[in-house]
């Protein structure tokens, strides 16, 4: 028994082990190599590399000899990649004013001929006509040149001049009526560079602060000084302590400086005798409309020479300076052929009986030029329906009012809307009236009738503006075609703009009558449909 058990169990130990020698052997866990495995193994990957190397250093060398087998040099990863951006920041990039050339580097390397690429480039760039244009440069923004106003120009570079020379304080009070260009000249000189080097300029609009003991506080915001408190107190000897230690000139504008003006005028008098701080180096400037501001309202400053400022006028434009801007704003374009000497004429003459404004005059223009275009396109649409019927051999009269330049009765129409007491709105509305001056002026009816607050500035009316037209998918213009937009509507003589130097704190208040307004425009169903919408308005 003890035998046959035992060739059994040898037996069995044979086949186990050729069954291990026919099976796979199992993969061992993966463990940490130790280190003597690490160096082994770096030893044969060397030697491998080694070996490649010595195998294929002769076909390396031909290669790189070759100079037609030469690898193209490495290129950025996102090179040849066009930005993804999206559609409003596309509009964003897009210039209004300069038509920028839009042809690329691969459409050079394309394009065959001279003819190819002029065909090429007309279609990339938009084509603007000459009513565009002139709109475009009748408009009341800061220019370089300022025709009419060298002598006011001259002199105020001689004032600041003379005291930069010998770094001495003064004071400057500079009145007018609204758009005589105080403003607009003082503006002008700041920018150049020998001013701007030897001045730190603060500029303020007084209509901007909230209360009058505030502009204090707004001086040290610009100078970025840092008061141990939050009282007037503190601002005030805040400021007082730079003028008496600050080395560099310092020019302090204050435009609507009227706005400052009090009972007992402390503030005023205040500002007005800092130049006389022992080692102030200041230069203060003030602008306001009145004409007699310092004689009337700040009677101690005639007491003393040295607090006294030195007054400049600005009178209102005439004329002939009048026609002058317009000349030159219009020949800078290349569009002077859309004014006719008559119709120059006319306009600057009524203005300057009236009031001597630039901004109203240019204002006026641009709602002249925009009913010239207007009316060229309804003659368009006429000559091509005549042409539809009458075939191809008429396609040539449509040049005849591709440019028709402003007529003397579209001036005298708007100048009587203006300046005159007619107040057909309903035929506006039907004619002329564009949609969006028409939500302009529903949407400024809706702040008056809902709002409890009727101090509408352009700002706020802009805001709800936007409401109304994302609410029916209307474009929505921005904030600065939004302010032009709102003086084409007051050239109607509906609105009137009491303006401040910041376009958004403008005033806007209604001329005519609510109920007529309201009346003519409630026939629309949009129109009507804004009228009764409060959730615009927001909170």
């Amino acid at each position: 028994m003890h035998k046959t058990k035992g060739k059994q169990q040898g037996k069995t130990n044979r086949a186990a082990e050729n069954s291990e020698d026919i099976q796979e052997p199992k993969t061992p866990r993966r463990g940490k190599p130790s280190a003597s495995k690490k160096h082994s193994l770096n030893t044969k990957r060397k030697a491998a590399t080694q070996s490649k190397g010595n195998c294929s250093s002769d076909e390396d060398s031909e290669f790189q000899n070759d100079p037609l087998n030469v690898s193209p040099p490495k290129q950025g990863r996102w090179k040849n990649k066009t930005e993804l951006i999206s559609p409003s920041r596309l509009i964003d990039r897009l210039s209004i004013d300069d038509c920028k050339d839009l042809e690329t580097d691969d459409y050079e390397e394309d394009a065959g001929t001279d003819k190819e690429k002029e065909i090429h480039k007309q279609q990339a760039t938009p084509t603007r006509n000459k009513y565009q244009n002139a709109r475009r440069v009748l408009n009341s923004a800061e220019t370089q040149f300022l025709p009419g106003r060298e002598q006011e120009l001259q002199e105020l570079r001689n004032f600041f001049q003379k005291h930069i020379e010998q770094k001495r304080s003064g004071s400057l009070y500079v009145s007018g009526q609204p758009g005589t260009g105080k403003t607009a000249c003082l503006s002008l000189l700041l920018r150049s560079p020998e001013l701007s080097k030897c001045l730190q300029c603060v500029y303020i609009n007084c209509t901007s602060i909230a209360s009058i003991n505030g502009v204090y506080k707004k001086i040290c915001t610009e100078l970025k000084l840092h008061p141990s408190g939050r009282t007037e107190r503190d601002y005030l000897a805040s400021v007082q302590q730079h003028l008496r230690s600050s080395r560099r000139m310092l020019l302090i504008v204050l435009d609507e400086i009227d706005q400052l003006c009090s009972s007992k005028q402390s503030v005023l008098y205040t500002i007005f005798e800092w130049p006389s701080l022992p080692n102030a180096q200041l230069l203060l400037v003030g602008i306001a409309n009145s004409l007699d501001l310092t004689e009337r309202t700040l009677m101690r400053l005639n007491a003393r020479c040295e607090l006294k400022p030195q007054h400049m006028h600005f009178a209102p434009y005439t004329k002939q300076q009048i026609v002058e801007i317009f000349r030159s704003r219009l020949e800078e374009a290349g569009v002077l052929e859309v004014f006719p000497p008559v119709t120059l004429q006319l306009l600057a003459a009524k203005v300057s009986a009236v009031s001597g404004d630039v901004r109203r005059a240019l204002d006026i223009g641009r709602r002249v030029v925009e009913i010239a275009e207007q009316q060229m396109k309804t003659g368009r649409r006429e000559i091509d329906l005549k042409n539809l019927a009458l075939g191809e051999n008429a396609v040539d009269n449509t040049e005849e009012v591709i440019l028709k330049p402003v007529q003397v009765t579209q001036v005298a129409a708007v100048l009587n809307k203006v300046y005159g007491v007619s107040q057909n709105l309903q035929e506006d509305i039907e004619d002329s009236f564009p949609l969006q001056q028409k939500i302009v002026l529903c949407t400024l009816m809706l702040m008056i009738r809902k709002e409890r607050n009727k101090d509408i500035t352009i700002g706020r009316l802009h805001e709800v503006y936007r409401r109304v037209c994302v609410k029916r998918n209307i474009h929505v213009l921005d904030q600065a075609e939004f302010a032009g937009l709102v003086g084409l509507v007051e050239t109607r003589g509906i609105l009137r703009i009491m303006r401040k130097k910041e376009p958004r704190l403008s005033k806007v208040l209604l001329q005519w009558d609510e109920e007529e307004v309201n009346g003519a425009l409630k026939d629309k169903q949009l129109i009507s449909s804004i009228l009764d919408d409060t959730t615009c308005l927001g909170k």
